[in-house]
């Protein structure tokens, strides 16, 4: 790789860097590269399922309509006003 190839990847990665990192860059690339086409040649192939714990969620039998308990659980809120639950303001200044 040259410095032209890696001002090149630097401006398409839309990241600014000065010569002392083109340098660094200059010597590290080709390492990377070779390390990508080795796990390349690996091959393998991409599965979806990741073992026994693949989509565990279980189906709603029998779901419920839609805010049919929200007037229960509002009125067992304690800071309860015109449908909204109150809490404290907190604002940190760190």
């Amino acid at each position: 790789m040259t410095d032209v190839d890696i001002a090149k990847l630097a401006q398409l990665a839309r990241i600014a860097i000065d010569t002392e990192e083109q340098k660094e860059l200059e010597r590290d690339i080709p390492a990377i590269l070779a390390f990508v086409e080795q796990i390349q040649a690996a091959g393998g192939e991409v599965t979806k399922e990741t073992g026994d714990h693949y989509n565990i969620f279980r189906e709603d039998g029998e779901p419920h309509a839609p805010g049919a308990y929200t007037d229960e659980m509002l009125a067992s809120m304690p800071n309860e006003k015109d449908g909204y639950l109150r809490v404290r303001k907190i604002i940190s200044q760190d």
